[in-house]
Parts: structure tokens; C-alpha cells; sequence
């Protein structure tokens, strides 16, 4: 560090390479009471801390710090949700309407005639297009 010269709301610092940089007043003197030190071992530490310096006692402590801790980073595997079976309930009234529907059909002139679902779903075809008729049973209004 070359000189630095205080303008207002920052301190001008101008490193040996000649290169400026900016660092708040605010900052520096709330650091400066906080540790109890002048000024420029304050803007020393932030050169340092900022990476504009090199201090070897901080370096030799980093080189040993990385020398001793590995880190390694895993990323955790998502959970994956099994899902239950379903089970659908029994419903009788359903089955016989399918039932009776499945029946009425064969009276016309119609092919490939299946029960899909046994309480929901009847597939045909008639005149060469293909059909299907599905049950929904409409739920009782809430009260």
C-alpha cells in the first residue's frame, strides 16, 4: 500500500501497482473501535481480507488448514415414494348398470364389445367407428 487519502463516504487507496480501490469510512472506523487500532492496520486487514495483500502468516495457516480438512460435497439423493395399490371399492349398483348396458348393445348390430371395467367402462364398434360408454357415478352435496 502507497498512501491512501479519505474523500468523504470512502478512503482511496492506491496499491504499489497503482491500481485504486475503495473502501467505506463508515466501515473502517466501527472496525477501528471495534478492535481498538488505527487506521491503517485497519485498511491493511481489509487489503488483506479482500485479497489486494498477501500475508504469510494468513497463507501458511490456510496451507495448513487445507492440508488437514477435506471437504466433499454430496448431494442427497431424492426420496422416492412408493406408492399403495389401490383398491377400489365394490359397487353393485355400478356393475349392474354396466351390465344391463352391455347387454342392451348386443341387441343392436355392433362388434368388438367388451367390458373394460367391470363397474365403469364398455367399449364397441358400430359402422366401422369405435365407441365407449363411461360410468361416473355423481357424488352426494356436502350438507
Amino acid at each position: 500500500m502507497k498512501n491512501y487519502v479519505e474523500n468523504g463516504k470512502v478512503i482511496e487507496i492506491t496499491l504499489d501497482n497503482d491500481k485504486k480501490v475503495k473502501v467505506m469510512t463508515e466501515w473502517v472506523n466501527k472496525t477501528m473501535q471495534a478492535l481498538d487500532t488505527d487506521k491503517e492496520d485497519v485498511l491493511l486487514m481489509w487489503l488483506e481480507d479482500n485479497g489486494y495483500l498477501v500475508n504469510e502468516e494468513q497463507e501458511e495457516l490456510d496451507n495448513q488448514a487445507k492440508g488437514v480438512v477435506k471437504v466433499v460435497a454430496k448431494a442427497e439423493k431424492p426420496k422416492v415414494k412408493t406408492q399403495k395399490e389401490r383398491v377400489q371399492k365394490e359397487n353393485p349398483t355400478k356393475e349392474l348398470i354396466i351390465q344391463t348396458i352391455a347387454k342392451a348393445l348386443e341387441n343392436l348390430d355392433i362388434s368388438n364389445l367388451n367390458i373394460e371395467n367391470k363397474a365403469k367402462l364398455v367399449t364397441f364398434s358400430m359402422n366401422n367407428e369405435d365407441f365407449k360408454v363411461d360410468l361416473v357415478q355423481k357424488r352426494k352435496p356436502k350438507a
